[in-house]
């Protein structure tokens, strides 16, 4: 490889031109990482273009209009794939067989089984594969980590509790793909709920859960759509995590961890309240005192100053691995296994809740 083609950016090509590529695109161009994004394909190129007029990148990227142009652009090292999730198997596959690394929007696929298949297809080609779980990337979710980790403040960690709501508008229950049984039949628990599902994951280091119940009382439309759920996941006898998601409640986006001795909450989880700091409270031996009258214990409020957005800190985090892959070195295993866990976990709940929420055993 000569030096000019070892030098330059790597390319970013756009598998349709969905709102949330919107803030992708924002995210690597204040990124640090070499990228560019090089192609945008959509159904129409009109819509491509208007993509690309949109979010000013009209210098570098070229407008196709179908999927397949963007994988055929020599330029294009990773595909970006904000598409609906019954569309994200054979695009994940076509992306995989031309030797590009994919990082592919929540949820992966409408089943377990379909993210396998996608993830051994990256593993067989030999490309990076990593779910758009932004938040796993910021500055604020390793500082987090450490204080879960750190004995002296959370003693033994007990229950993580989860929730992501935010309301839809009319149009929203219409027409959004969230809600079509053909497009993202998960709905809520695909969408919302992957973010929930991922935070009890994380909070007990990724080890493998016991079993999964979902919760009396979801709600589906008339197209069988979850759009509210709720479950418990057991991961052994003494720790356990429980979640909510749905599409019928104000914007509520809160995770507690809680430990023996104490507690750690953000409220912000999913997207910061505000871009240049995120914000967690720490709160240590908790109790009553003065004949249970008050409650005694610090809270600390920790806050994580950012210098970018988080879009920026994954796909500085996805360069990287994709640049030791160029290096020689083998794709990282951890962000596939972690994608694919969180998809068993969400499948899990939704079979649950559909067999009356009977509880899945997954080990």
């Amino acid at each position: 490889m000569d030096d000019d083609q070892s030098d330059r950016l790597l390319g970013v090509g756009i598998l349709g031109a969905a709102v949330i590529a919107k803030k992708v695109v924002r995210g690597i161009k204040v990124s640090t990482a070499p990228l560019e994004v090089v192609a945008v394909g959509s159904r129409s190129i009109e819509k491509a273009e208007a993509f690309i007029q949109e979010t000013g990148i009209t210098t570098e990227a070229k407008p196709y209009g179908s999927y397949q142009e963007v994988l055929d652009d020599e330029r294009v090292d990773i595909i970006y794939m904000p598409l609906p999730s019954s569309m994200h198997l054979e695009w994940v596959k076509k992306a995989a067989a031309q030797k590009k690394h994919v990082v592919c929007e929540k949820p992966l696929a409408r089943t377990s089984k379909e993210a396998d298949q996608m993830i051994a297809a990256c593993q067989k080609a030999g490309v990076q594969f990593m779910d758009g779980t932004m938040w796993m990337h910021n500055p604020r979710t390793t500082a987090m980590m450490a204080k879960l980790q750190d004995e002296n403040v959370m003693g033994k960690l007990r229950t993580v509790i989860s929730t992501f709501s935010a309301l839809g508008n009319e149009e929203f229950f219409a027409k959004d793909i969230r809600v079509q049984s053909d497009l993202d039949p998960l709905g809520a628990l695909g969408d919302l709920g992957w973010y929930c599902v991922r935070a009890c994951l994380w909070a007990f280091d990724f080890a493998p859960p016991l079993s999964v119940t979902a919760h009396p009382g979801s709600i589906r439309n008339e197209q069988k759509v979850l759009m509210h759920v709720g479950a418990t996941i057991l991961f052994d006898e003494n720790r356990r995590a429980v979640l909510n998601c749905g599409f019928d409640e104000a914007l509520n986006q809160v995770v507690q961890v809680s430990g023996t001795t104490g507690l750690l909450r953000m409220y912000d989880f999913v997207i910061p309240r505000e871009e240049d700091s995120a914000e967690f409270r720490v709160t240590l031996n908790p109790g009553f005192a003065d004949g249970d009258t008050a409650v005694v214990g610090p809270t600390d409020r920790h806050s994580v100053k950012l210098d970018r957005p988080q879009e920026s800190y994954m796909w500085e985090t996805f360069a990287r691995c994709v640049e030791q892959i160029k290096d020689g070195r083998s794709p990282a295993p951890s962000w596939p296994a972690m994608a694919a866990l969180t998809q068993r976990i969400v499948s899990a709940i939704d079979e649950s809740d559909q067999a009356g929420c009977k509880t899945i055993q997954l080990r």
